[in-house]
């Protein structure tokens, strides 16, 4: 049997309803003319300041304002509405994008299938930054090793770093030297710790006559002996 005292309360529910479904109605062309960021809802009650978020943000989404849609609906903390447009962004292979709707709705499932997506199409920064905010570190090795196949050495080296992984940091190095990419060389036998390798890194530099690269790559491996002969010779400061 039904509670009498719910039947006596559905008028003034439905009355409830429909004037805030009418206050919506009203402002949300207001609040959209005006700019969320200037405005304060403050005065209502907070289911209230969600709908009527959640109302602009669904009616920015049909104008194509989807950045300010996102915004209302990180202020409702709608992960749904979060995650629906991630879904949008991800189906147009616009990645980057959807990884920023994941993250800001927490959903690491979502995180994990675009990166592993992203990893399939070659999109490694993407595939690297899904990884990294779900912490899956044999992921990101995966990620590393197959950046290094395809001569990737920065997001490679990025990789690395991350996962603290010294010994791999060394092997990339040593393939940038291979491939003349000395900068790079450098930053990951840095990243590394090799001071020995980067070293090495200085002494080609000086072979090209790249002095100002060597002396920059001396002074990281605090090599006392070639910083003292460039100063001396070659004014470097």
């Amino acid at each position: 049997m039904v509670d009498p005292n719910i039947i006596e309360k559905v008028p003034s529910l439905v009355a409830e309803y429909n004037k805030e479904d009418d206050t919506y109605t009203r402002m949300v062309p207001i609040i959209l003319k005006k700019g969320l960021e200037n405005l304060s809802l403050a005065m209502f009650p907070e289911h209230m300041q969600n709908g009527l978020l959640n109302a602009v943000g669904d009616e920015l989404v049909k104008k194509g304002r989807t950045d300010e849609a996102i915004q209302a609906f990180l202020k409702a903390r709608n992960q749904p509405k979060l995650i629906e447009i991630g879904d949008n962004y991800r189906n147009m292979n616009m990645f980057s994008q959807a990884i920023d709707c994941y993250e800001q709705a927490k959903a690491n499932d979502r995180l994990l299938a675009v990166g592993e997506l992203c990893l399939r199409e070659g999109q490694m920064i993407d595939a690297i930054r899904s990884f990294q905010l779900v912490e899956d570190k044999a992921k990101l090795l995966l990620v590393g090793d197959e950046c290094v196949k395809r001569e990737k050495f920065e997001p490679a080296i990025e990789v690395f770093k991350f996962l603290n992984n010294n010994e791999k940091l060394v092997m990339v190095g040593e393939m940038c030297i291979k491939h003349d990419q000395l900068i790079q060389a450098a930053k990951a036998f840095e990243i590394g710790g090799a001071m020995d390798r980067l070293n090495q890194v200085g002494d080609i530099f000086m072979q090209k006559e790249q002095l100002n690269n060597a002396y920059e790559v001396y002074k990281i491996a605090n090599n006392s002996v070639m910083i003292e002969f460039l100063r001396e010779n070659f004014k470097m400061m």
